[in-house]
């Protein structure tokens, strides 16, 4: 006989059962008296996972010979059958076999409680039982069987599936809880701005600021800056709101001289590249590095050509602390063959402009407009145009989805998106995407409410309540529907009766 004891959530039960008399074989045809159970609870605490079973019957509603006796024992069984607890029987016993269990308790199976039947006590019969999984769509059921003096028992089928009487029914399941998502339209924040940045590696006569452009590759180079500036401006929804170059010579020489290189020649690109299309000097700006010491570690450190013999040397005396001409000229003295490298392979690469060309797009006022960029290039719209365009779908189709999803993929940072995202990710079970995408999603009420859905899903209901509270005192209607779900579900019992209880009839 298998024996638990922990407990779990509570439900008042009834059961009806029989008890047949007879002093012999039992038939069909033969009287019985029915078995009164007066109460019965059945509680299943899910956060302790036990079940706690209280049964009391009357024993003077049982009549029995003086040599009979009947054997009730309680027993949960999984729907399937595949799983079941037998608990401690319950003797009730006439006057004889009464007599006989208390003078002879040791041939009693541990825990079986023995009462006389048609007395007027009550028999109080507890279990406290650890709630195993499958005990979670279960039934309480009773056996019974039947004896005459010392003959062995005879079962008396029940009309349950498993020969039992069925006294209730266990399913710890609770209804979904659905509802309305609440989504919000992100802040508009402006116009998309968008840049183009690049390198070109512009080349100057030795010690002279003059740009030639036919100078070297000094066209394919400079052609990189154009092609930005070019593709913008053919660009019929975009404006060119900024250019800026930044020039970076490379260390080697006097620390002055370069400062004069870099500044020179900075602005002479600047100068060329604003004539050449007629830029404001509002529009164009520049700036320079006199001497690209980021640069030169980057290649030290982590470029396999040139084959560099004394990398860490090198790397040492370029993170020290000397002056900058000074820390050329070490490199050149205590590395001379590394050197020779870096003057040749590297230093040539220091010496380049930078270029950002930055424009904004303009602003869609359609949805047909919105519509049309998102298929070609969602980057362009704002945020809140995805919510508009999300709108434009049915609420929960795929598009709809998408369009949102899409919106926190280009704005992964952005509240409203994560916000709606999160909405979407609970929809589909995604519990913990969602959680990830209301980590970003604010303080809003909106957020606030979503936070509340997302506990209430994964039935943390007391975190659901505290939210959905303050959610609804911020403005947000649809946390009262929720609240009334969470109170039906948190008054909902895991156990259901399935028989009369004999004390509603007193």
């Amino acid at each position: 006989m298998k024996r638990k004891h922990f407990i779990p959530t509570l439900m008042l039960l009834a059961m009806g059962l029989t008890a047949y008399a007879g002093e012999t074989d039992i038939t069909a045809s033969q009287a019985y008296t029915p078995l009164k159970v007066y109460d019965m609870d059945a509680r299943v605490d899910e956060a302790a996972r036990s079940l706690a079973l209280t049964i009391d019957l009357n024993m003077a509603d049982m009549h029995l010979s003086r040599d009979r006796e009947m054997v009730f024992t309680p027993m949960i069984i999984s729907e399937n059958g595949a799983d079941s607890l037998e608990l401690s029987p319950i003797i009730v016993a006439g006057r004889n076999r009464y007599y006989w269990h208390m003078r002879n308790p040791e041939f009693d199976a541990p825990g079986t409680k023995v009462y006389r039947a048609g007395s007027k006590e009550h028999a109080e019969y507890k279990e406290l039982i650890d709630f195993q999984p499958w005990m979670n769509r279960s039934s309480i059921e009773m056996r019974q069987e039947t004896a005459n003096c010392c003959d062995t028992p005879v079962f008396l089928p029940g009309t349950s599936r498993h020969g039992n009487v069925e006294l209730a029914q266990i399913d710890t399941r609770r209804p979904a809880i659905e509802g309305e998502f609440v989504f919000t339209p992100p802040v508009n924040a402006g116009p998309v701005i968008k840049k183009i940045e690049g390198s070109a590696f512009v080349t100057f006569v030795v010690n002279r600021t003059e740009l030639k452009p036919d100078y070297m590759i000094n066209r394919q180079e400079l052609a990189k800056i154009i092609n930005s500036i070019d593709y913008v401006r053919k660009d019929k929804d975009a404006t060119i709101t900024h250019v800026h170059i930044k020039g970076f010579a490379s260390p080697e020489g006097p620390y002055l001289n370069n400062v004069r290189l870099a500044t020179g020649r900075t602005e002479t690109l600047r100068r060329y590249v604003r004539d050449l299309y007629s830029f404001p000097d509002s529009t164009i700006s520049s700036s320079f590095e006199p001497e690209d010491w980021a640069g030169l570690r980057s290649w030290v450190a982590d470029s396999v050509k040139p084959v560099l013999t004394n990398r860490q040397g090198l790397l040492a005396i370029i993170d020290g602390n000397l002056e900058y001409d000074a820390r050329d000229h070490a490199l050149r003295t205590y590395y001379p063959e590394d050197y020779a490298l870096i003057l040749r392979d590297i230093y040539p690469w220091l010496r380049h402009s930078d270029y950002t060309v930055t424009y904004s797009i303009r602003t869609y006022t359609t949805v047909d407009e919105i519509r049309a960029a998102y298929n070609s290039d969602p980057t362009r719209l704002r945020a809140i145009d995805f919510y508009t365009l999300a709108q434009s779908y049915p609420v929960g189709s795929k598009e709809y989805c998408d369009v949102f999803e899409k919106a926190v993929e280009i704005y992964p940072d952005d509240p409203g998106s994560n916000l709606n995202a999160a909405n979407i990710e609970i929809r589909r079970g995604q519990y913990d995407k969602a959680q990830s995408h209301l980590l970003k999603a604010g303080h809003t009420p909106q957020a606030t409410f979503a936070r509340g859905v997302l506990a209430a899903k994964r039935a943390d209901y007391r975190e659901a309540r505290i939210l959905f509270e303050k959610a609804r005192e911020a403005g947000i209607p649809q946390a009262g529907a929720y609240l009334d779900k969470i109170t039906d579900i948190q008054a909902r019992h895991a156990v259901t009766v399935t028989v009369p209880l004999t004390k509603d009839k007193k």
